[in-house]
């Protein structure tokens, strides 16, 4: 059986929603009957665990350390699905070398044939973990906003993945749009940079609505799709869901053959 394809949630700045989205999206990819699996990718400031109110007793340390195996860091989440929380305020693991890299990734990829969906929520910016890990997916979702200093940095990030990880398959989010014409927009914008400087046309995947609800869902650290299931946030996150379970893409084996490669 062949392992599942890890999808990997990228965003050029703090502050756009970006782990929200991966959270949502696994929470909401279990209720359609989907083995998931959430990844805290973001070493050094995992916030995973306070987002959906887990207080894992281990984290990504204790197996990049070789304390635990996989399985003894593993949390049960909403809904059943299965989280990696990372550790929080260790900041030594934002620079991992290539081969800690390496031993953080590899246990993880021999387990994914027991998942459908492997979502990793990967760091803020194009520093090189975050480059490393995004080189070691299948797929990505650049999460951006309609925001002008927010579409320079998602520009900058394809910019740098293509230099890092030109096979990658990246689409674009656009998160708290206050319709469907502004996130075209958005998506036109950054599209037309993508064709005109780096020569590559990143799809649309859609957009994510303002909702309060996702606010409140936030502040009572649960997943809005549970906490709020009929609001217009988890409506559209469900969605969002179905269409990556459907067009699940095929492993990339070269790039896990050497995943900090050119990082």
């Amino acid at each position: 059986m062949s392992a599942t394809p890890i999808v990997g949630f990228l965003s050029g700045k703090g502050g756009v929603g970006k782990t929200n989205v991966a959270a949502n999206v696994a929470v909401a990819a279990r209720g359609l009957g989907a083995r998931v699996l959430l990844v805290d990718g973001d070493l050094g400031l995992a916030n995973i665990d306070i987002l959906l109110g887990l207080s894992p007793a281990r984290s990504v340390v204790d197996l990049l350390e070789g304390r635990c195996a996989l399985e003894d860091v593993i949390v049960e989440g909403p809904r059943g699905i299965h989280v990696l929380p990372a550790a929080t305020a260790r900041g030594e693991l934002a620079a991992l070398r290539p081969h800690e890299l390496a031993a953080l990734l590899l246990p993880l990829f021999a387990s994914t044939d027991r998942y459908d969906l492997v979502a990793l929520d990967i760091g803020a910016g194009v520093g090189a973990t975050a480059m490393g890990l995004a080189a070691c997916c299948d797929s990505a979702v650049l999460v951006t906003t309609p925001e002008p200093t927010c579409l320079a940095d998602a520009y900058a990030t394809l910019k740098v993945l293509r230099r890092e990880a030109p096979e990658l398959p990246v689409e674009i989010l656009v998160n708290t749009a206050r319709g469907s014409r502004e996130a075209r927009s958005t998506h036109d914008r950054l599209d037309r940079l993508a064709r005109r400087f780096l020569d590559v046309s990143p799809p649309f995947l859609g957009h994510l609505p303002h909702d309060a609800r996702l606010e409140e869902a936030v502040r009572c650290q649960r997943a809005v799709v549970e906490a709020f299931p009929n609001s217009r946030a988890s409506r559209s996150l469900v969605s969002l869901a179905q269409r990556i379970l459907r067009k699940r893409p095929g492993r990339r084996d070269s790039a896990r053959a050497n995943p900090a490669s050119g990082v």
